[in-house]
């Protein structure tokens, strides 16, 4: 008959149980670690006593324990060895590389968005190949194979962010002595090739229409959206601003007497500059005089665009449970949905069209203008090649030159004169 406890009443009756037995003495004279009451193998180091393994199992506890005697020792973190038991474990891995990316997202070098989208690839590979694997039991077969069931179901940029993952998750273990030796993936486990990202772009766009506003599109969304849509899409179309650009635009920023914001873009950490048009003035100074609503905190003091009760408009949700491990975290996106809501109520909602879709829009329109350099500093882009790194500055002039282009492609009017009047 099996009895089941609670929790805390069972950790009482087993340590009872191990209290109560009588501990065994060493196998050998010169075995390194000692019995203890609990029942496992264990030594004491530089002041702090370590625990190898259970009585019943000295030779691993043993192994154990050699295996990590110099680091210990040495007063650094164990690191898992690749001589334990018959080898490392594919969950093993997966949770080496998860911490490292966790460490990363909580030194601000990831984001949350990023580190949950990387968890929840890895933790589907790991349950695809099987968690209790051995790392050196896979094959390149097990590659293609999970290769192809992710393109069943998958499109080419899914699939490619994939693939790239669980590579970079071997490389890593190899490059910090995890693995003796780099994993053979086959030709079958490769990213999707540049044609099959055509192809799937070509049928998108005849299923649902290019990635584009018309005129008329962001004229209705202009005119029915409220203030803070109306900021939000001006600066879309304005300046290329994306979901996250509105999101984390702070007020200091801008100068609304000058018409123009200057900062680093919190993506890519370049430098962009982008002339504002009369009309985005306007209702961004209506937005903060007269429709921001009460911040919730400090952070949020310092923003642009919050939702009414004052919250960040992108926030990530962190789900842990009660000994702080990660479970999920969710994206909260209010700008997404209301934009998403008025795009519905105007009958102008079509699949992969989106907030972000202002951004392909300004940059389609503006290359018209046959200025890159400009367009990239607008846009928040690195310039590319060398250009990148001697061009020091681009004249207001040529900035305003590519937003008064876009603006009278939405308005027709010259850059000054009001749509208003």
């Amino acid at each position: 008959m099996l009895y089941w406890f609670p929790a805390k009443e069972l950790s009482v009756c087993v340590r009872y149980v191990v209290m109560n037995k009588i501990k065994p003495n060493k196998p050998y004279p010169t075995f390194p670690l000692t019995a203890h009451p609990n029942g496992q193998w264990c030594k004491k180091i530089r002041g702090k006593i370590y625990f190898f393994g259970v009585w019943a199992d000295p030779e691993a506890a043993h192994q154990k324990y050699l295996a990590e005697a110099a680091d210990l020792h040495a007063g650094r973190q164990p690191r898992m060895s690749i001589v334990s038991g018959e080898g490392l474990t594919v969950k093993e891995i997966c949770n080496e590389f998860l911490n490292w990316q966790k460490g990363k997202m909580d030194t601000g070098e990831i984001g949350p968005r990023w580190f949950e989208d990387c968890r929840t690839i890895i933790t589907q590979f790991a349950e695809a190949v099987g968690k209790g694997r051995l790392v050196s039991d896979l094959r390149p077969d097990d590659f293609n194979t999970y290769r192809l069931r992710l393109a069943g179901r998958l499109g080419a940029h899914a699939l490619t962010r994939n693939i790239v993952t669980v590579r970079g998750m071997f490389k890593y273990t190899y490059e910090v002595d995890l693995l003796d030796k780099a994993i053979k993936f086959g030709t079958g486990f490769s990213t999707p090739s540049a044609v099959q990202k055509r192809k799937e772009k070509s049928k998108r766009v005849m299923e649902n229409g290019k990635n584009l506003f018309t005129k008329d599109e962001l004229i209705r969304v202009l005119d029915k959206g409220n203030h803070f849509l109306k900021a939000a899409t001006l600066l879309g179309i304005n300046g290329g601003f994306g979901n996250t650009d509105c999101a984390t635009l702070p007020i200091s920023t801008i100068n609304l007497d000058k018409g123009i914001i200057e900062y680093d873009r919190p993506k890519t950490g370049v430098q962009r500059v982008v002339p504002l048009w009369p009309e985005t003035v306007e209702a961004i100074r209506i937005v903060l005089n007269d429709q921001h609503p009460r911040p919730e905190n400090e952070i949020a003091e310092r923003l642009v665009f919050l939702t009414p009760r004052g919250k960040p408009i992108i926030r990530q949700i962190i789900h842990a449970e009660l000994e702080g491990k990660i479970t999920k975290i969710s994206n909260s996106d209010y700008l997404n949905v209301v934009f998403g809501d008025l795009l519905e109520e105007l009958k102008i909602h079509r699949l992969g069209i989106g907030f972000y879709t202002l951004r392909h829009t300004f940059r389609t329109w503006a290359d018209e203008t046959h200025d890159q350099h400009a367009i990239h500093r607008i846009m928040g882009h690195a310039i590319p090649g060398m250009s990148g790194i001697y061009i020091e500055e681009i004249e207001l002039d040529r900035l305003r030159a590519v937003t008064d282009h876009v603006r009278n492609k939405l308005f027709g009017k010259p850059h000054g004169e009001s749509t208003n009047g």
